[in-house]
């Protein structure tokens, strides 16, 4: 049964009369208890786990329990709880909540409560980090049980009190609503009384005197007052605001008038003034802003909304995206958090204390990609958290109260950022001023001065990263712009990347746009100091790869904790890996949050298999199909019929056009669309295939004439890359095999020899099914899962790492090449009348019965595994992948010694 207010209340008067607040003797009782309340039978009744053991730290051997973990599944969010003894200070147990939510896989919990029996603080760790969305008093249970909804059978949305993302979300938009409203009406005049960058500084001081307000920095209700006179039309905001920002920007505190008590800001965000004069809507929108409650905006996301709002177009086209608060802690806490925490836990001395307090002034960050300021703000309160943490083992040792209310020495003046865009810079250095408050208010910092604030204009700069003069910092982090390498001249434009190749000669490809700030953080961190970036997961795939994570761990870097791949969490429909590396070998290493032996550059723990070698024997065996460039090339079935029926001569150049949806899709993987195939006829043979040549000059030529290859431009009716080599070795094949470029299960088929590969798939020229058979094998499913590329979640079967890599058995018993052929065909029966019955495509039939045991597909790809071991003389106790790569080192060194190996041609029997 559900929750009532009268079963909480139960709950409430239990523990009230019949428990004390022992943590370790009555914790478990009381969660018992709790999740009786909200009408659970018990807490293992819904799988929930009591002393979960999970990490703590980066030093080797730090475990802890968890008291209670339930893990989310299908419609329940879960939670984690974590238990403090009665009347304990829940604030200094955050981090270890924190650290234990994200080693929690999988299925890790939406929610995460500390509680001390007397008071619950509620976590919403995938929304607000680092500040209870809700805390709530034993006694207030009954009433408030709306904030505990995702605990009730079935999982319901709460309801939460401290929602700050919520507040700092409408009013980010609210500011560049009223940026918009601005800027279109200075656009009309020409930007006759002001530019965009000093409207964008206005707004700017708005923010800082909204908050400031609100947090007791600017007396209060004065500018709400200020921007009420402005719209009952008894001042104007260019008289009122800019003699607000004026005062603000004046040493000492106003004595007298209008401003009175109006203390100096600083000489940065307030040297220069503009003032406007703001209409009645305006102003109506900036009064709405200003009557928002700025102590609970987060300036950790503030300014990525804002700054989204005001242009979200050009951040797409650029690759700059929004991070959310839980990635960027994914970043920091490994790379600096848990960095400073063993080292605190380590030290037991004062000195040994001292020497890393005078280290901790020293310690300076790095984001050179820094945007808003997300990743600077998220560092900064850490580091005032280690501070305190720090102060009061200080304190402890000489047993006398914490001095960090006295001696607070991490200060924003220690943080340094990059970005190329000058409204991103002064966000962020107003991101950094607000942070410095925020941290006196949560720690109680009463000898630390709140004005003025610090003026960062030396410490966080407009400047490209990839040119300009990076500044010796112990920790770099930050979300480098993402941008796939084919897009980068279309975007950046030719002149700019031809300085960034020139400038890194020594990459030979064009890789993702991220890439070269993973070099050039490595380059710059110092033997003792850490690195952590966000970048697409294409990071530990290909060319991308060599250019980044292959140069860190090949140039003395180490990747110490690892998120592989995950969807962003941001706008952009990418998937990302997290990265964090340092060039001290590390106690211990965590993949995925899951501790392992080591982390590869393809952001695996299982053997490394990128310094696989390409085998002679392999090349021109697997191809990438044809790639047209251009639209008018496709043709429907109805028209493919009636140019042939106008002349058969037509049917030479019109074929079946093979691409990786209708291979994964469609029963048989039979094509749906036609293409016209002039291959490499000169334009004098084209011509003779009237209707076809005409409708490629009328649909085609436009387009190709417009392209930036020259090539393409020339020979308009010819596929871009038609693919000589590909055609030549199918040409005397009965049939071929493939396997779509991105799919879910990469399995391979076969295809009729009339069929023309499309881009978007992989030919194997081979019409053995003995071929097919090894192919379809756990055997080639292991080296493909570990060589493979991904896009979002799905494998991308990669010609060059997949296959050309791949040793084919060398000694196979002619018996068991029977074996195999025969059971791959029948494999290959089987599969064509489960689609041809059951109208399904591959991924729908492999959806189904792949990993259903009793079912026929399962039994037949398990009898040709079998086989297909037995061809290699493995056991099922080998270290496949092991034992691969050692084959392939062999052959690849045979043919270096000019012998032939067997590739995947037909073997001899």
């Amino acid at each position: 049964m559900p929750a009532t207010p009268e079963s909480l209340q139960s709950f409430v008067n239990y523990c009230q009369q019949h428990l004390r607040g022992d943590e370790k003797s009555e914790a478990q009782t009381f969660l018992t208890k709790f999740f009786q309340a909200f009408g659970h039978e018990g807490t293992k009744e819904v799988s929930a786990e009591f002393e979960d053991r999970l990490t703590k730290g980066s030093a080797k051997g730090k475990t802890g329990f968890a008291d209670l973990v339930w893990r989310s599944r299908a419609g329940v969010p879960g939670v984690l709880i974590e238990m403090k003894s009665k009347r304990e200070n829940l604030s200094k147990h955050y981090a270890q909540l924190e650290r234990y939510w994200m080693r929690i896989a999988p299925n890790r919990p939406r929610y995460a409560i500390l509680c001390n029996f007397d008071e619950f603080w509620i976590f919403d760790f995938e929304n607000q980090v680092d500040e209870p969305v809700d805390q709530v008093l034993l006694e207030q249970l009954p009433q408030r049980m709306g904030a505990f909804s995702f605990m009730e059978i079935g999982g319901l949305s709460p309801v939460f009190k401290n929602n700050q993302v919520a507040v700092t979300e409408r009013t980010a938009r609210r500011m560049g609503e009223l940026y918009q409203l601005i800027y279109e009406r200075a656009k009309k005049t020409g930007f006759r009384d002001f530019n965009e960058e000093q409207l964008q500084r206005f707004l700017l001081q708005c923010v800082m005197a909204m908050f400031s307000e609100d947090r007791g920095l600017l007396p209060s209700n004065l500018f709400v007052g200020l921007v009420q006179d402005c719209k009952d039309k008894k001042a104007s905001s260019y008289d009122i605001l800019g003699g607000l920002f004026q005062e603000m920007n004046r040493p000492g505190v106003t004595p007298a008038g209008r401003y009175k008590g109006v203390n100096y800001f600083n000489g940065g965000l307030f040297a220069s003034v503009q003032a406007i004069d703001l209409t009645s809507e305006e102003l109506g929108l900036l009064d709405a802003c200003a009557r928002d409650n700025w102590s609970n905006i987060r300036p950790s996301i503030f300014g990525n909304i804002f700054e989204g709002a005001i242009d979200p177009e050009k951040r797409h086209a650029h690759g700059i995206h929004f991070t959310s608060e839980v990635d960027i802690r994914q970043i920091v806490r490994p790379t600096i958090s848990d960095y400073w925490e063993d080292r605190i836990n380590a030290a037991n001395t004062i000195g040994e204390l001292n020497t890393l307090q005078m280290e901790l002034q020293g310690y300076r960050v790095l984001d050179p990609a820094c945007g808003s300021g997300n990743f600077l703000y998220v560092a900064y309160q850490e580091l005032k958290r280690i501070e305190r943490l720090l102060m009061d083992k200080i304190a402890a040792r000489k047993r006398s109260e914490s001095t960090v209310a006295a001696i607070s020495f991490v200060t924003p003046m220690q943080f340094f950022g990059m970005d190329t865009n000058p409204f991103a810079v002064q966000l962020a250095r107003v991101t950094m001023m607000i942070a410095r408050k925020i941290a006196i208010d949560k720690y109680q910092l009463t000898n630390e001065p709140a004005l003025p604030l610090d003026t960062l204009d030396q410490n966080i700069v407009c400047e490209d990263a990839l040119f300009g003069r990076w500044v010796k910092a112990n920790a770099v982090i930050g979300n480098p712009p993402f941008l796939g390498g084919k897009h980068l001249r279309m975007t950046l434009g030719d002149e700019y990347i031809d300085r960034v190749f020139n400038r890194f000669s020594d990459v030979k490809d064009s890789v993702d746009f991220c890439a070269y700030w993973f070099r050039l953080a490595h380059h710059h961190i110092s033997e003792t100091g850490r690195a952590g970036l966000v970048g697409t997961n294409s990071i530990s795939q290909g060319k991308s790869r060599k250019a980044a994570l292959e140069y860190i761990t090949q140039n003395g870097g180490y990747i110490h904790e690892a998120i592989s791949t995950q969807p962003w969490s941001g706008e952009a429909n990418v998937h990302v890996s997290l990265v964090n590396w340092c060039k001290q070998q590390p106690q211990v290493y965590h993949l995925d949050n899951h501790p392992v032996q080591q982390i590869n550059s393809s952001l695996q723990s299982v053997i490394d298999v990128s310094q696989a070698v390409r085998l002679k024997a392999n090349l021109n065996q697997c191809f990438q199909g044809i790639i047209p460039v251009g639209k008018g090339f496709i043709i429907t079935e109805q028209q493919a019929e009636q140019w042939i029926k106008s002349d058969s001569k037509n049917q030479e150049v019109i074929k079946l056009f093979s691409m990786g949806s209708n291979l994964a899709k469609k029963p048989l993987g039979k094509p749906d669309r036609w293409i016209i195939d002039f291959n490499d006829m000169s334009l004098e043979d084209a011509i003779e295939y009237k209707l076809p040549f005409e409708w490629v000059r009328a649909n085609v030529k436009p387009e190709r004439d417009k392209n930036r290859d020259a090539k393409a431009r020339k020979y308009w009716w010819r596929f871009l890359r038609f693919r000589t080599e590909m055609r030549d070795a199918l040409a005397s094949l009965s049939g071929y095999f493939a396997v779509p470029e991105v799919s879910k299960w990469a399995i391979f088929i076969s295809c009729a020899s009339d069929w023309l590969p499309g881009n978007k798939t992989k030919a194997v020229a081979s019409d053995d099914f003995y071929i097919l058979g090894v192919l379809l094998s756990s055997v080639h499913r292991i080296w493909m899962n570990a060589q493979k590329s991904t896009l979002k979640a799905d494998i991308a079967y990669t010609h060059n790492t997949c296959f050309e890599t791949f040793p084919f058995p060398q000694n196979p018993d002619t018996k068991l090449i029977k074996q195999i052929r025969v059971t791959a065909t029948e494999l290959h029966e089987y599969r064509s009348e489960q689609m041809q019955k059951k109208k399904w495509g591959i991924t729908q039939l492999y959806n189904a019965f792949f990993n259903e045991p009793s079912s026929q597909l399962y039994q037949l790809h398990a009898k040709l595994s079998k086989l297909v071991m037995q061809a290699y003389g493995f056991n099922e106790n080998d270290d496949i992948l092991e034992k691969l790569l050692t084959l392939n080192q062999e052959l690849a060194a045979k043919e270096k010694q000019g012998e032939s190996i067997v590739g995947p041609g037909r073997p001899v029997e």
